[in-house]
């Protein structure tokens, strides 16, 4: 079970399984919703942006494709309920969530650009503090649990 996370500079694939590590690789739009949750939420019929979040465990790999939103309700649920015996005070420290944008806005390439990388140090400084890959709001967004030895 992925329980310890490891920038992507420091991983490499000969780590057991109690490892992992993660990046935003790449972003693709979709007419449709990609999975079940996504179906609910979407009440328009434009294109929406997933950012393609590549994981790695042993030599498992999976691609997981997240909206926006679906990192900003991660990011709530953390807010709500932090995983216990913290070394890390997040008050004083606190992690950094790209802002939200009116849905009027254009989207350009440059400023999706700058969202994926913004939300790639969100997802590395989330997952560096103490405890926070084994939250089970984290483990479900990553996915980690599907890497569960076999």
């Amino acid at each position: 079970m992925a329980v310890v996370y490891m920038s992507e500079k420091d991983w490499s694939p000969r780590f057991e399984q109690t490892f992992f590590t993660c990046s935003i690789i790449s972003r693709s739009k979709h007419s449709t919703p990609l999975d079940a949750t996504d179906a609910k939420i979407q009440t328009h019929h434009h294109p929406v942006q997933y950012f393609n979040v590549k994981v790695k465990c042993g030599k498992k790999e999976e691609m997981v494709a997240k909206r926006y939103s679906q990192f900003r309700s991660l990011y709530d649920e953390i807010r709500r309920h932090p995983p216990e015996s913290l070394e890390i005070d997040i008050s004083t420290t606190p992690l950094h969530m790209p802002p939200k944008t009116c849905f009027f806005s254009k989207l350009d390439e440059d400023f999706l650009d700058d969202r994926q990388e913004e939300l790639g140090i969100f997802l590395d400084h989330l997952l560096k503090r103490p405890n926070y890959s084994k939250h089970p709001a984290v483990r479900k967004f990553l996915r980690l649990d599907e890497f569960a030895a076999d």
